[in-house]
């Protein structure tokens, strides 16, 4: 006799080795209207960007321009970490990330800013997905594990704790 409710067997609902992972959400309050947070983000990643997280490391200019998130050396060399897919400033910027990986093989990185109290702040929501399907999508998931470090970096330059992000998924 068939069960009085349908639900798939438990082993369906397990990610199989072919499925991507979930995406990584961070959450996070910057005490600036969502026009100034969204220019710091695209206008002065070079100035909370961690050199650390950077192709060329101390002294890399990173930026975002004319449609290439990127970086350039201090000798000119540049390496281009992806390209932006859509932009509705002061809202949302939605980017195709590549950065330290094969430029075959992007990844999404969407970045939306919304008013908070009255203006006077913006919320932040960072979103990470669109990993490969199987062990590639595993590795890429692995490799970017550390945005909490990287956003950290960004609201500090607010003045805010780093301990503020919210790590969502």
């Amino acid at each position: 006799m068939d069960p009085l409710f349908s639900h798939r067997p438990e082993s369906d609902q397990r990610p199989t080795a072919q499925e991507a992972p979930p995406p990584r959400v961070y959450r996070f309050t910057v005490p600036v209207p969502r026009e100034v947070a969204y220019s710091a983000f695209t206008g002065d990643l070079h100035l909370w960007w961690p050199s650390n997280y950077t192709g060329f490391g101390e002294g890399t200019h990173p930026y975002i321009e004319d449609g290439i998130v990127g970086e350039e050396s201090e000798a000119g060399d540049t390496q281009v970490w992806g390209e932006v897919i859509s932009e509705a400033p002061p809202s949302a910027i939605e980017l195709s990330w590549t950065l330290a990986w094969r430029a075959a093989a992007p990844m999404r990185v969407l970045v939306e800013f919304d008013e908070a109290e009255g203006g006077a702040s913006t919320n932040v929501t960072f979103t990470h997905d669109g990993w490969a399907a199987g062990s590639e999508g595993r590795e890429q998931y692995e490799k970017y594990s550390e945005w909490p470090i990287i956003l950290g970096r960004y609201v500090a330059y607010f003045g805010v704790s780093p301990e503020a992000i919210e790590t969502v998924s």
